[in-house]
């Protein structure tokens, strides 16, 4: 996943400011992979010794290694011990290591699934969400802000990953999916139940269906021009068109992509 590195710099900053307000801080997102990749970006970010702040995170420095590699000494995941859940003695034990300091530029303990906490340990770490130790910084990772306590929700600075993602990455990975579709359909060979799987994974409106359609018609028009049967290509063209007016005619688009498929080859 790609962020704004932008408004990410403008995060990092804001937290290292000296005169930052807070030291606490809930980072929110459904996805766990993409909540733990912004959190690790975030950290990399604040630990980092790089003398430009706008090159934060460089990914060159020592601290950026070594939290790559999982090995800082100023990075604290709290332990979850249970099963499923957190216990008391794991947010002890993260709260001793606050309150020994850093090595470098900060000490930073993590809480991901932060919303698995108890309300006991959520009461625990009260005092130290609203007072962090001297150059410390706590992270909670929740996909929901809300199942948190009202009163951690009220000490901590909410930041929201989906503010910070650009969104332009799936709709680049759509475009690809939608030419790949297109290679399939025009490029020979093929087995009818690969293409119809991929089709069934991309397609899922007819603003899709309708979209495909256009690709492959550019696509018969460019090989019409550059030597490909005309007679043939005139003919997938007018194909192509009759199943799009079926689709806006009311048609379902995967009934109509199916024949489209089907008469073309």
């Amino acid at each position: 996943m790609k962020f704004d590195t932008d408004r990410l710099n403008n995060i990092i900053s804001n937290i290292t400011a000296k005169d930052s307000f807070s030291r606490s801080y809930i980072i929110e997102e459904g996805e766990d992979e993409i909540r733990t990749d912004f959190i690790e970006k975030l950290v990399s970010g604040i630990e980092c010794e790089s003398e430009y702040p706008e090159k934060r995170p460089c990914g060159k420095c020592g601290s950026c290694r070594q939290i790559a590699a999982g090995t800082s000494m100023d990075v604290y995941h709290m332990n979850m011990s249970g099963k499923n859940s957190y216990k008391t003695e794991d947010a002890v034990a993260m709260l001793d290591r606050l309150r020994m300091g850093s090595y470098g530029r900060y000490v930073i303990g993590i809480i991901d699934d932060a919303d698995s906490l108890s309300e006991i340990i959520q009461n625990k770490l009260l005092k130290t969400l609203e007072e962090p130790e001297a150059g410390a910084i706590i992270i909670l990772g929740s996909s929901n802000k809300d199942r948190l306590l009202k009163t951690v929700r009220s000490r901590c600075t909410v930041i929201r990953v989906s503010d910070y993602t650009i969104h332009q990455e799936k709709e680049i990975l759509k475009k690809e999916n939608l030419h790949e579709i297109v290679e399939m359909i025009t490029g020979g060979e093929i087995f009818f139940y690969e293409l119809r799987e991929k089709i069934a994974k991309n397609i899922n409106t007819r603003q899709d269906a309708e979209e495909l359609i256009g690709l492959l018609e550019d696509e018969y028009r460019h090989r019409m021009i550059y030597g490909t049967s005309r007679e043939d290509m005139a003919d997938a063209i007018n194909t192509a068109e009759s199943a799009l007016k079926d689709i806006k005619s009311g048609m379902d688009y995967n009934k109509a992509l199916k024949r489209l498929v089907l008469e073309v080859q």
